[in-house]
């Protein structure tokens, strides 16, 4: 089993927008803010195509207890910060779908079930999704959630998928893309070329 074919959690609610994810795990193997995944959706026929945007931990008993308590020993900090498994959730954006070996970057046509289990995108599927820029129209469409940080996360992950010869061109042209969909904002256009320097 590769990193990749390990599950980062299991889907807990879901539409054709998105899905949020739940999981148990330490933390170094905690999925990161921009991170691409994916979830089986139609029985099985295609899996849609997450962008990890938020990040939480969830509660959790024991934690509370312990921040209630006047002195926490350095054992006890690294049980509950190192050692344990915490509960995090995660929310995704739908940014595409797969059908067959074709990626498509639009809505999916149907959000994934409950329980479906959620793993990262490879490298080279990353590659694959990312060579259209078509998915940048979706996450710009969106109000309630941190746009431009998540695009910079998107395209430095997209682009660190690739071979070091061609990080550079790639991201320059996103920002290209990134200009002709937002060029009229030119300070937003400004941070967000600037977020994308290697």
């Amino acid at each position: 089993m590769t990193s990749d074919d390990k599950a980062i959690g299991r889907v807990t609610r879901c539409s054709t927008r998105g899905f949020v994810g739940a999981v148990r795990l330490p933390e170094p193997e905690w999925p990161v803010f921009g991170t691409f995944c994916r979830a089986e959706a139609q029985q099985g026929h295609s899996q849609v195509i997450g962008l990890i945007y938020d990040l939480s931990i969830e509660d959790d008993e024991l934690a509370r207890q312990l921040a209630a308590t006047e002195s926490l020993s350095p054992e006890q900090l690294a049980d509950s910060q190192v050692n344990r498994q915490v509960p995090v959730e995660y929310r995704a954006l739908a940014v595409g779908y797969r059908h067959g070996e074709r990626f498509v970057q639009s809505l999916p046509p149907q959000p994934p079930l409950t329980l479906a289990p959620i793993h990262r995108l490879s490298d080279a599927d990353v590659r694959k999704f990312t060579a259209q820029l078509d998915f940048l129209k979706l996450v710009i469409a969106v109000q309630e959630i941190p746009v431009d940080d998540l695009l910079a996360a998107a395209l430095q992950t997209a682009a660190a998928a690739r071979p070091e010869s061609e990080r550079r061109a790639y991201l320059v042209e996103a920002a290209a893309e990134c200009a002709r969909l937002v060029g009229r904002d030119l300070t937003r256009l400004e941070s967000l070329v600037r977020s994308l320097r290697p």
